[in-house]
C-alpha cells in the first residue's frame, strides 16, 4: 500500500494494478465479484433522509446520499436510464473492500433488447473517476475499460466445457425479462428479450390479495410468500411457467436443444420446471450464472490482468 492525497484527504491506494470487477445490476438483486470476494445485495434504494444514517449502507456522492438495500425498486425498465451509479459504486467497493482507491476494469450486463443502449453506459463510466464516501469513508473508483455483455447468453460461459459443445438453448428468467438465447457450435443463433418476469407474477398475486382486502406492494410479495403470509397455489405457479414457455415458443423449440433454465425466477419455479420440462436442466447456480459467465468472459478479454 502507498498513500495518495485526494480532495485533501489522505487515503490508501493499492499497488496491485488494474483489477477486474464484475457486476450484475439486477432488478431485484445486485450481484458482484472482485478481488475481495463475491456476494449479493438488494436493488432497493432510498434517497430519503434517515435519522440514524450510520445504521444504513450508503453512498454519498456530490452531496447526495443514497441508501442501499432499503426503500423501493426502480420502476425504470431500461437499465441504462436508471439512477444506477450509487449502486454500481457500492458494488465496486464491496467487491474490492481491501482498497480505498480502486482502479478497475468493469464488466456489466444488459438484456439483449437493451444492448443498443450500451453506449450510454460507456459514456458515463469508461475512463471515468468517481470520488465519494462509502459508508462515511472516502473512496475513489477509477473505471478504466468497460465490457458490456448480454444477459442470458453470458451464462453460456458458466456451463461445463463439454456442455458448451452441444446445441444449447438458455432461458434466463428474471424479475422483468426473459432472455432467450440459442448457441450452436459456440456461435449465437438466436438472442431475444421478452418483457415479462417474476414482478408480473407478483403483481397478479398482489391483485388477488387486494380482492381479499389486503394492501401489499410487489416488492414484498416474494418475502411474504416465503414466510407463509401469502399462500400461492400450485396452479398459479404452473400458469406462470406456461406463460414463460409460450413466450419462448415464439422464438425457439426447446426440444431441438439442450435447454437450460437460469435466473432467480427459475429457482422459484424449479419443481414445476422439473415436472413440466423433464428434458430441461437448471444451472447449478441460477441466481449467479450470468455473473459467473461474465467472470469467465472478462478474464478472456483482459487476459493480461490478474483480477
Amino acid at each position: 500500500m502507498e498513500n495518495r492525497i485526494e480532495n485533501k484527504v489522505e487515503i490508501k491506494t493499492n499497488n496491485s494494478g488494474i483489477r477486474i470487477t464484475n457486476l450484475d445490476l439486477g432488478n431485484m438483486n445486485i450481484k458482484y465479484s472482485g478481488q475481495a470476494g463475491s456476494s449479493v445485495f438488494s436493488s432497493k434504494i432510498s434517497t430519503d433522509s434517515k435519522p440514524y444514517e450510520e445504521g444504513f449502507q450508503r453512498i454519498d456522492i456530490e452531496g447526495r446520499k443514497t441508501y442501499i438495500g432499503v426503500g423501493e425498486l426502480s420502476r425504470e425498465f431500461s437499465k441504462a436510464e436508471r439512477d444506477y451509479v450509487p449502486q454500481l459504486l457500492y458494488g465496486i467497493c464491496k467487491a474490492n473492500s481491501d482498497a480505498e482507491i480502486i482502479e478497475t476494469n468493469l464488466s456489466l450486463l444488459l438484456p439483449s433488447l437493451q444492448m443498443p443502449n450500451k453506449h450510454k453506459l460507456v459514456e458515463t463510466l469508461k475512463n471515468k473517476d468517481f470520488s465519494f464516501k462509502f459508508n462515511g469513508k472516502d473512496r475513489v473508483v477509477s473505471i478504466k475499460d468497460l465490457l458490456i455483455l448480454p444477459e442470458g447468453y453470458v451464462s453460456y460461459f458458466d456451463l461445463p466445457e463439454d456442455e458448451r459443445k452441444q446445441d444449447i438453448a438458455i432461458i434466463e428468467v428474471g424479475s422483468r425479462t426473459i432472455n432467450i438465447c440459442s448457441v450452436i457450435q459456440g456461435k449465437i443463433e438466436e438472442m431475444h428479450t421478452v418483457k415479462y418476469g417474476s414482478l408480473d407474477f407478483f403483481t397478479k398475486i398482489k391483485n388477488i390479495e387486494a380482492g381479499k382486502g389486503e394492501d401489499y406492494v410487489e416488492e414484498d410479495i416474494e418475502r411474504l410468500i416465503k414466510r407463509g403470509t401469502i399462500k400461492v397455489t400450485k396452479k398459479a405457479y404452473e400458469e406462470f411457467l406456461n406463460d414463460i414457455l409460450n413466450y419462448v415458443k415464439a422464438y425457439i423449440n426447446i426440444k431441438n436443444y439442450n435447454t437450460w433454465f437460469t435466473g432467480g425466477t427459475s429457482l422459484m419455479l424449479k419443481p414445476y420446471i422439473e415436472e413440466k420440462c423433464k428434458e430441461c436442466k437448471l444451472f447449478a447456480n441460477p441466481l449467479t450464472s450470468n455473473l459467473n459467465g461474465s467472470i469467465v468472459a472478462s478474464k478472456k478479454v483482459w487476459s493480461n490482468i490478474n483480477g
